[in-house]
């Protein structure tokens, strides 16, 4: 039998050229690593583990059942470490976004090295010498920034294979001669950031000291600033329209985590190891720097003792609102929470949608209702400028829409398709225009997000299509809709929807077999591939619109297509332009 080298990132230091190489998944096949990849002497690629959806879904449950044992063990150890009282819930508010995106993350590297040896034989690895201290995040904000680095993730992988493998593979430590790792980004220079924030603080504190019983907290709703505005002065209330600056750092203190010993019963091996690498991979918002950030959070100017909060976004890896609110819920403030994007209300399973529910009192949601706390008052996100765009019918291109995505598996998990499963959608969306005739193929825009974390989408696309002409993501997609006259969408998000919206002629590509919807769900869809706007297949995509190109609205127009999209719209993105008022009014019922 063959053995391998284990290959675990694309950090080049670590790789061996003279022996069959075993790539730990996509990630270390990025497109700028194609010469390299090629001068390997043999190479596979392991297959990614969460290809199942029903397996997906299972760990989903799993994980969660694990992780409330966990925070129930960690409010506990905060509580003694900080000298206080706060319930589970207040430490679920803080706590959640970072430990529950850390043991999915977590699991899926174990799972990943796990499914390896169990389908090859490994006899070597490379690791390099990392500084554990730099491994430490910050905050959430921090977290989020370093969970998709190479660094961090070789780190993690190291750490399995020592604790699960070391009797299986030798070990052969390299330095990083080429470390680009950022253990902490700091936000730049800007206008809005320094001096406008500086101003609102000066405003804001003087206008506390004279009305200092504010009763309501009402910041990052989702309803655009102007509405956010209007709904604060309907209440007579000081608007939040600028969030404070957040950069928190200091040294982690290694003893002070030694305090950080879960009594848990571990079921697994799995559960065993995450106990033993949790207390140095908590952020130092938690520990080190609890109080200092309990300080700022005083100095903020918030209101002292809101009676109602509503948010959408204030709570959602952001630290300092995330403690405020917290505090403030645990003082009896009643939480109002919006739902801030794509997938809610129709994903099989969805973790920030079960986590805002479970910690909100009301649930605003954008046109569908699942129980007494959830309250369809339509969709948040101003839709003003989409709703003018004209699509140009004769002339215009077709647009095909991208998600981004890290390399690795980075956050919580949803049923929706992950990140190292890249690669194989952007091949899909390839195949899909290779079969488009050549009039339509040589008449499209592909639209790519800014963020690109290391796929090198647009090498890629270049690489097949040479001549395909692309829209970075670096401005607003409004430009490339009014010179297009039919967009696809590829992913399960809030753009399609807005779309629908502007009743914007849109197709929806992507199996969901891959993303797997709820039962309700399920039947909408069904209604959308029946009219020919949702495909899963790259024939029946690019059939359909070889089929329709010279007159999209013979079909998108049609009393058929137009009667689904509206009631998919009433269901998913409902448009409510008295919605300000009702949640004026809604705040106020919840403040009586």
């Amino acid at each position: 039998m063959t053995k391998f080298f284990l290959v675990t990132t694309p950090i080049i230091e670590t790789w061996d050229f003279e022996r069959d190489a075993l790539l730990l998944g996509s990630w270390c096949n990025p497109f700028d690593k194609k010469k390299e990849i090629k001068e390997l002497k043999n190479y596979s690629i392991l297959n990614y583990h969460w290809q199942d959806s029903e397996k997906v879904y299972k760990d989903y449950k799993y994980l969660n059942d694990f992780g409330e044992k966990i925070l129930s063990e960690l409010s506990k150890t905060f509580n003694l470490i900080h000298d206080v009282n706060f319930s589970k819930n207040y430490w679920r508010m803080i706590l959640s976004n970072w430990l529950f995106s850390l043991i999915h993350i977590i699991f899926d590297r174990w799972q990943t090295l796990q499914k390896a040896f169990n389908e090859y034989e490994i006899s070597h690895t490379k690791i390099i010498k990392i500084q554990e201290k730099d491994m430490v995040p910050q905050s959430i904000e921090n977290f989020t920034d370093i969970a998709f680095q190479d660094k961090w993730n070789h780190f993690i992988f190291s750490e399995i294979l020592k604790y699960q493998y070391s009797e299986k593979v030798k070990f052969e430590e390299v330095n990083f001669k080429n470390d680009t790792y950022e253990k902490f980004f700091k936000k730049k220079f800007t206008f809005k950031n320094t001096v406008l924030y500086n101003f609102y603080y000066f405003i804001r504190k003087f206008y506390s000291k004279i009305f200092s019983n504010e009763k309501f907290f009402i910041t990052d709703t989702y309803l655009g600033k102007f509405n956010e505005i209007i709904l604060n002065l309907k209440l007579k209330n000081f608007p939040i329209t600028i969030s404070p600056r957040t950069y928190f750092s200091i040294e982690p203190d290694f003893i002070l985590r030694k305090k950080i010993s879960l009594k848990l019963n571990e079921e697994n091996k799995f559960e065993s190891f995450f106990l033993k690498i949790l207390p140095n991979l908590v952020p130092c918002s938690f520990l080190e720097n609890y109080k200092n950030i309990l300080k700022e959070v005083k100095k903020s100017q918030f209101p002292k003792n809101p009676k109602v909060i509503f948010t959408s976004h204030a709570i959602d890896k952001k630290t300092l609102t995330s403690f405020y609110i917290a505090e403030k819920k645990e003082l009896g403030a009643m939480l109002i929470h919006g739902q801030h994007g794509g997938g809610y209300g129709q994903n099989k399973f969805h973790w920030y949608e079960d986590f805002e529910r479970k910690i909100s009192d009301i649930f605003l949601t954008w046109g569908w209702k699942s129980d007494e706390k959830t309250i369809p008052v339509g969709i948040l996100k101003p839709q003003r400028s989409l709703s003018k765009i004209k699509f140009d019918k004769k002339k215009g291109k077709l647009i095909l829409i991208m998600r981004p995505k890290e390399r690795y598996f980075s956050t919580v998990l949803d049923s929706r398709i992950r990140a190292p499963q890249m690669l194989d959608y952007h091949n899909n969306c390839m195949d899909m225009i290779e079969c488009l005739n050549t009039k339509i193929r040589n008449n499209m825009v592909l639209r790519l997000h800014e963020r690109t974390y290391g796929w090198y989408e647009k090498d890629m696309w270049k690489d097949r299509f040479p001549n395909i002409k692309i829209d970075d993501g670096s401005e607003t997609i409004n430009k490339s809709l009014s010179s297009s006259r039919l967009s696809i969408y590829t992913y399960n998000s809030t753009g399609y929807l807005e779309f629908f919206v502007a009743n914007l002629p849109t197709l929806l590509f992507w199996p969901n077999k891959d993303n797997p919807l709820n039962n309700e769900a399920n039947i909408f869809f069904k209604e959308l591939k029946r009219t020919k706007i949702f495909h899963e297949n790259k024939e029946s995509l690019s059939n359909h619109i070889n089929k329709i190109w010279d007159d999209i609205d013979l079909w998108w127009l049609s009393d058929e297509v137009q009667n689904i999209r509206k009631k998919f719209c009433d269901k998913y993105a409902k448009v409510n332009n008295n919605k300000v008022n009702e949640i004026k009014s809604l705040i106020i019922n919840a403040n009586n």
